[in-house]
């Protein structure tokens, strides 16, 4: 990392961080000091530290000298409970914690395992305004660790221990499970991601110095942390940082910023051109000629919304399409992707949209339950195989079992590839319902079918925390519809009852104004819809 930093010998910063310019001098600077910090603390290689908060600078030079000193850095998600977050913090006897974030995890940090807690500002000169009189004895500031840790004398770089959990991510569910598990990954998973980036490069230099790539979504977000932060650092771009993830927010930074380089998942892409939509229509349509790279990842939208995407791209000047792409938290970067360095050319023609090519140094197969390799247009489950693999899921054998095998990941997910290659997803193998004879159906097949009708555009089809579980039905209408939302309803339940086996039915109706709810890193909010109890339709009661 150090050599790729600066091999551009300065001409092009590391960060631009609510206006101020950080040299990338300064970064290798930053990520020395802190090592000394590291070092001055007691932390010895293979020891933990935990990190926890939003998109920062400060985050990546504590990650990197964390890195270099051998000492496992630990990042758990942002959106778990304190009750998940006890689980997550291992053997960290140090914690790095964005001061706004502190009350969240503050019971947790009480353990007495915890030597030191280093409280890091948003921004350099808010300092710790809101904290400052409730410092306790273990809790510092950055500034009073850099003072009281930051002489530290000796070697900072610490030699490569082969198969160390160099960093500790999470997973965002896609390993099958309902909440997140951590995994490990290697130095050698870096270097293979670094390798396969740099061979994918070469198929129209989206990553090229002197470029701009915007950096939102937290650093539990390792596929985004590598696409957005450390590959466009190694290869001479500037990165755009601002840890505000609204999607407000990242409509005025992308128009701002100007950047090359973005990865959004498919909701914040969704919001995003709503607004430039509304631009163009008001006269003030905006140049996008600046993408180079901007991606859809994390989760997709529909066939529907990037065509839609897509003509607005073009008709705002852009010389790419949105490139959509698979990436997996376990092999800690992009697993396909369908881009093309110029150019419109998309398939549209499935119920879901197509994800692209395997990526460089990676290998994809579709499955059967019987660990049998399906061939094109058989749908099955996702496997993936690559040198980037994780080390394996922390503390959990038996997904280690379930899951890595053979130097494959059995992703979990549901998906098929066409004649060339090319990748598409469905959903996930736990997002399903069982019919009273026990035929599985999958929900995501369910909200398809329903946005077959030409009065949906978007739909969501989940379970209700509630007493026996009925399904629901949350569906975005098309503007300037006639019909009255009962006969929309009595339709899509007649549709239905003809698509459902015997003895399963969607208990009620909902709609949902404009678009379904996101949650902070762009996803939909399925936990939210799972708790939504009043405000539907059901036409069993009519």
């Amino acid at each position: 990392m150090e050599s790729g930093i600066l091999a551009d010998r300065n001409r092009h910063d590391a960060f631009v961080y609510f206006g101020r310019r950080i040299s990338r001098q300064t970064l290798v600077e930053r990520v020395q000091l802190w090592g000394r910090v590291i070092r001055g603390m007691g932390l010895e290689p293979g020891d933990e530290l935990l990190i926890f908060g939003p998109a920062l600078p400060e985050f990546v030079y504590i990650m990197l000298a964390a890195d270099m000193t051998g000492v496992t850095a630990n990042l758990p998600n942002l959106m778990a409970s304190p009750e998940a977050l006890d689980a997550m913090v291992g053997r960290s006897r140090v914690a790095f914690v964005f001061d706004g974030m502190e009350k969240k995890i503050r019971q947790t940090l009480r353990r007495e395992q915890f030597r030191h807690v280093v409280l890091l500002p948003a921004t350099p000169l808010l300092g710790l305004v809101r904290f400052g009189l409730r410092l306790r004895a273990k809790y510092m500031t950055a500034d009073a660790a850099i003072r009281r840790f930051g002489s530290c004398d000796g070697p900072l770089e610490a030699e490569p221990v082969p198969g160390k959990a160099a960093f500790i991510f999470c997973s965002s569910g896609t390993s099958g499970a309902r909440a997140a598990n951590q995994i490990g990954m290697s130095d050698e998973a870096m270097i293979a991601m670094f390798r396969n980036a740099l061979a994918f490069n070469q198929s129209g230099t989206p990553f090229l110095e002197g470029r701009k790539s915007y950096w939102h979504l937290p650093p539990f977000v390792c596929t985004g942390l590598f696409v957005e932060v450390l590959a466009p650092l190694f290869r001479g771009m500037t990165v755009y940082v601002d840890p505000r993830a609204t999607a407000r927010q990242m409509i005025k930074n992308i128009l701002a910023f100007k950047p090359q380089v973005v990865v959004i998942p498919g909701g914040f892409w969704v919001y995003f051109f709503r607004h430039i939509d509304r631009l163009v229509q008001s006269g003030n349509r905006p140049d996008l000629s600046f993408f180079r790279f901007p991606v859809m990842g994390g989760e997709g939208c529909t066939p529907e919304a990037l065509r839609h995407i897509n003509d607005v791209l073009e008709v705002c000047g852009s010389r790419v399409a949105l490139a959509s792409g698979y990436g997996l938290s376990e092999t800690f970067s992009v697993c396909t992707v369908d881009y093309a360095p110029a150019g419109f050319e998309k398939d549209y023609s499935r119920p879901v949209i197509c994800v692209g090519a395997p990526f460089p140094g990676v290998t994809v197969g579709i499955f059967d339950v019987d660990g049998q390799e399906l061939g094109p247009n058989q749908r099955g489950e996702i496997w993936v195989k690559t040198q980037s693999l994780t080390i394996g899921y922390i503390n959990n054998p038996q997904m280690n079992r379930d899951r890595l095998q053979g130097g494959w990941l059995r992703t979990q997910d549901i998906g098929e590839m066409d004649d060339s290659g090319k990748l598409f997803v469905y959903g996930r193998m736990n997002q399903f319902v069982a019919a009273p004879g026990g035929e599985k159906v999958y929900l995501f097949d369910i909200a398809n079918r329903l946005r077959e009708d030409p009065a949906v555009k978007e739909a969501l089809v989940c379970p209700l925390a509630a007493e026996n579980s009925p399904l629901a039905a949350h569906v975005v209408l098309e503007d300037g519809i006639r019909e009255t939302e009962e006969e929309v309803f009595c339709r899509l339940d007649s549709t239905m009852r003809t698509f459902l086996p015997s003895g399963l039915r969607i208990d009620r109706y909902r709609i949902e104004r404009e678009h379904l709810r996101i949650n902070v890193v762009g996803k939909i909010d399925r936990n939210y819809y799972t708790r939504i109890l009043t405000g539907y339709y059901e036409p069993h009661k009519r």
